[in-house]
């Protein structure tokens, strides 16, 4: 390491960075093997994030082997100075306010505990536990059938160990690509990562609803069946409902995992887009929370003299 070095310390602390992107950096560490899906994931996760005006960036391992690191080989040593280098990356763009979402094999235990090492309480680290056989019937690249026949040498699952994660954050255990985005958007926004809203005005939180998509507003008959995919007409009551609100003076608010687009078009097919001020997947600063898993919804008539008898409301 070079000496004679000293660290500037600059004057936008990362709390304001943070403050412009509206959520805190962190870095989403996805590990498994080769056609394990990692990339794939991390690239669904970005477009809904990024749908969500997130602030987001994806470091891939071919991509970075194509610049950054184009200078190392697939050797023990090499990649743990890969891994070494794009933990430096990956910490700086969290620090920045960025959301990461790094998608990278890192077979060793070592060197991705030196990853979190580096990053530090913002990495999460997301095993995609796709088997073996899965991910060689998969093949994209057509690299385990090189190294089946002894053209590519210490490739990882053939000649190479992978060593699965024993405390990772998040286990993705073969699941389809919609239910992993479903599962970690999840995560991220149980742990709020999605937000830095900490503060609302005393006078909007007291009149402030939070409601559920799923389940409350958007009859949900069938379950899930997709991200993109809201299906089902509103639950009876609903419209009469939102309305009954703005007319008291509620600002209404949607909850829902679904990208806000989705939902937008859905509330215009119904004529009630005009009725709700905001959609988002974090959970709003809010007077009351209307869900289909609480005590406060069963049906519109009883949640409505639910709220007129609730006693934040009644204050």
């Amino acid at each position: 390491m070079a000496t004679n070095l000293t660290k500037h310390n600059f004057t936008i602390s990362r709390e304001q960075r943070e403050k412009v992107t509206g959520h805190p950096g962190r870095v989403l560490w996805f590990t498994g093997l080769s056609g394990s899906g990692k990339s794939t994931i991390a690239n669904a996760l970005d477009e809904v994030l990024n749908g969500r005006n997130l602030k987001t960036y994806i470091l891939d391992g071919d991509n970075i082997r194509m610049g950054l690191n184009g200078d190392l080989s697939f050797s023990p040593e090499d990649r743990k100075e890969n891994i070494r280098r794009i933990s430096e990356v990956a910490k700086l763009f969290a620090d920045s306010g960025t959301i990461v979402l790094t998608a990278f094999i890192s077979p060793y235990r070592e060197d991705r505990d030196l990853a979190r090492e580096v990053i530090g309480e913002d990495f999460v680290e997301v095993f995609v536990d796709t088997p073996l056989d899965v991910c060689e019937s998969r093949d994209p690249k057509g690299l385990y059938k090189k190294a089946r026949a002894g053209e590519i040498k210490g490739f990882t699952g053939i000649d190479a160990p992978y060593e699965e994660p024993l405390k990772a954050e998040l286990r993705l255990d073969n699941l389809n690509i919609e239910d992993s985005v479903e599962f970690l958007i999840d995560y991220l926004d149980k742990n709020q990562m999605l937000s830095t809203i900490k503060e609302v005005n005393n006078l909007d939180k007291k009149k402030t609803l939070a409601i559920d998509f799923d389940g409350v507003i958007h009859d949900y008959s069938k379950g899930f069946q997709g991200l993109e995919n809201a299906y089902d007409p509103p639950k009876e009551g609903t419209k009469e409902a939102l309305e009954g609100f703005n007319n008291e003076g509620f600002i209404v608010k949607i909850m829902s995992s679904r990208p806000a687009h989705v939902i937008r078009k859905w509330l215009e097919k119904y004529e009630m887009s005009h009725l709700v001020e905001e959609i988002s997947n974090h959970k709003f600063p809010a007077t009351v929370y209307i869900d289909d898993r609480g005590f406060l919804f069963k049906n519109w008539k009883q949640c409505l003299e639910e709220i007129k008898n609730h006693p934040k409301i009644k204050k």
